[in-house]
């Protein structure tokens, strides 16, 4: 299980929301939030290890796995206070 600790990118709240969206759940209840979350990390973990396309905009644009595909957009451009990690800025219905 990917944990905050092992996880390859920083989860926004945005983000997580945004997959609660797609995926029907309530992003203001704490369980689906964290459900969400969990989720996306167990994603990132995946789709790190892909090639993905740099936008206009220079976020990375990554297409999800087979049962959760939609795109997911990801800023590695801003050094942030919490480290250098990559951070998962949204997500989208694949042809978004």
């Amino acid at each position: 299980m990917t944990s905050r600790q092992t996880c390859p990118w920083y989860i926004s709240a945005h983000a997580v929301r945004a997959y609660c969206r797609l995926e029907g759940l309530d992003g203001e209840r704490d369980d689906h939030f964290a459900r969400a979350e969990d989720e996306l990390m167990a994603i990132a973990e995946q789709l790190a290890l892909k090639t993905p396309t740099r936008q206009n905009n220079g976020l990375l644009r990554y297409r999800g796995p087979k049962r959760k595909r939609y795109t997911y957009l990801v800023s590695d451009l801003a050094k942030r206070p919490e480290g250098d990690l990559p951070q998962l800025v949204d997500v989208r219905p694949e042809h978004a």
